[in-house]
């Protein structure tokens, strides 16, 4: 984005990967920052997380506090500004070259009309959630996230059509699950996955949650856990178990086993000791 103005920025990231081009998440925390007048080559989905921000499109000045998203289409000029002494958002920015493929679509939808509707707390909650897949490097959780994300905004706001919900397709989810239980502490790409079974993502995670009631990204965290109670209880040191079993870090880790057993790994340990 250009700059222009000063400001306290230290809390901004640009997050991308390469495995991934077109797809990029800004995580914005500042004070005080202004960006000009400018636009972008990717429809923009953006939600605040606290304070109120601001800018101008469209020949009018937009006020949007915090649970307003802002939706932005491709080359549409515009500003921005915090109207509050702090601003906290998150911007995914998904090229329009991209989409088509990303959604299964051979058309690109109509785009945004309406630039700041309310939340219900779904898709700044998927921003958030995608911000932390981004930070982990887990690429079958970001790549789950991401469609999820696109599918909830583009059909709410965006004039896309809803699909029907995917068939049932026995053969592709068991060799998905069977694919997932093998290599449950490795990253496991879903574009990769889907372009071998000759599925787009977005039926495959359908169809998988379908089968067996949780998403594939799910099931793969489900198997890692399960392992780390095994390798606890064998008395295995907390950070060896995270490595082993694919952890981005060791809060990454904690979080993820208390998400699926209420309790973080050195309380499971300590308890089955007792």
């Amino acid at each position: 984005m250009p700059r222009s103005g000063r400001g306290v920025t230290d809390g901004n990231r640009l997050l991308a990967r390469a495995w991934l081009p077109g797809v990029e998440l800004f995580h914005a925390d500042f004070s005080g920052q202004a960006f000009g007048r400018h636009s972008h080559d990717a429809f923009a989905i953006g939600a605040i997380v606290r304070g109120v921000g601001g800018y101008r499109c469209r020949g009018e000045r937009h006020a949007l506090p915090a649970g307003t998203l802002s939706l932005m289409n491709p080359q549409e000029p515009h500003t921005g500004h915090a109207e509050s002494p702090r601003l906290v958002y998150r911007m995914l920015y998904v090229e329009e070259a991209r989409l088509p493929a990303l959604l299964g679509r051979k058309r690109l939808p109509p785009g945004f009309r309406q630039l700041n509707p309310a939340d219900d707390g779904r898709v700044a909650a998927g921003l958030a959630a995608l911000a932390e897949d981004f930070e982990n490097d887990d690429a079958l959780g970001l790549e789950s996230r991401l469609l999820a994300v696109l599918e909830l905004v583009l059909t709410r706001h965006g004039g896309l059509p809803e699909l029907p919900a995917a068939r049932r397709d026995n053969g592709a989810v068991a060799a998905l699950r069977d694919f997932l239980d093998a290599h449950y502490r490795e990253p496991v790409s879903l574009q990769a996955l889907a372009a071998e079974l000759q599925r787009h993502p977005r039926h495959l995670i359908e169809a998988f949650r379908r089968q067996y009631g949780v998403p594939p990204h799910t099931w793969q965290l489900q198997r890692r856990v399960r392992e780390a109670k095994r390798r606890l209880l064998d008395g295995e040191a907390l950070a060896e178990v995270a490595l082993a079993l694919g952890f981005y870090d060791q809060a990454h880790f904690s979080g993820t086993f208390r998400r699926f057993t209420g309790v973080s790994p050195g309380r499971f340990r300590r308890a089955a000791r007792a």
